[in-house]
């Protein structure tokens, strides 16, 4: 890479560093591109040759976390597809939890800007909310392959995906939010523990109670 590329790759990061702390700081609706190109030491006109608008900069900052976060769902799924018999699986969703734990552990600034605005209307929360239904999309992929393996009981895999996601959602911002009871070490072996043993074939479906 020469010299004019690493200029405008370090611009780039400046702007988005510095639409970061604007986002996490203001969010969406009041981070500027005044503050942005203020904060990135760069002029107005700058920010146009890298992004269109403010829209694209804040869907530039949720794709850092969910471009590693998808790529790591999907590697799961492949991993699972060639898990031999059922015993091979259980490896599997020990590396799911730790990788997981790792990336959000590393994103966490962007972890902050996406849980910020994922239920504020508009176009920011319309872009973190769209990549939460592939995340969910991808789990609900991962449950059906892991039950077609016979590592799991038949179960209905939306309702499982949306429970998994939102129970991760609720772990790290209890983590964000400094919870001091909480160790983020024991986080990925409980969650995978608690799904894997609550749907295990072994295990009889729930039946619902009529009155």
């Amino acid at each position: 890479m020469g010299r004019r590329e690493d200029n405008k790759a370090d611009k780039r990061e400046r702007l988005l560093a510095a639409g970061l702390r604007a986002f996490r700081e203001e969010g969406w609706a009041r981070g500027s591109i005044e503050r942005v190109v203020a904060d990135a030491g760069v002029a107005r006109g700058t920010f146009y040759l890298y992004f269109p608008d403010k829209d694209a900069l804040f869907a530039a900052l949720v794709e850092r976390l969910f471009v590693p976060l998808c790529g790591v769902l999907a590697e799961t799924r492949a991993a699972l597809a060639a898990a031999a018999d059922r015993d091979a699986t259980v490896p599997v969703y020990a590396v799911l939890g730790a990788r997981l734990a790792a990336l959000l552990g590393e994103r966490g600034e962007e972890v902050q800007l996406v849980f910020g605005e994922a239920r504020s209307p508009g176009p920011a929360g319309d872009v973190v909310r769209a990549r939460l239904r592939e995340v969910v999309a991808h789990t609900e992929g991962i449950l059906v392959d892991a039950v077609a393996k016979g590592a799991l009981r038949p179960h209905d895999p939306h309702v499982v995906a949306l429970a998994i996601v939102g129970g991760v959602e609720r772990l790290v911002e209890a983590a964000l939010g400094g919870d001091r009871e909480l160790d983020p070490a024991r986080v990925p072996v409980e969650v995978t523990a608690l799904f894997q043993r609550g749907l295990l074939p072994t295990v009889d479906p729930i039946r619902p109670v009529h009155g």
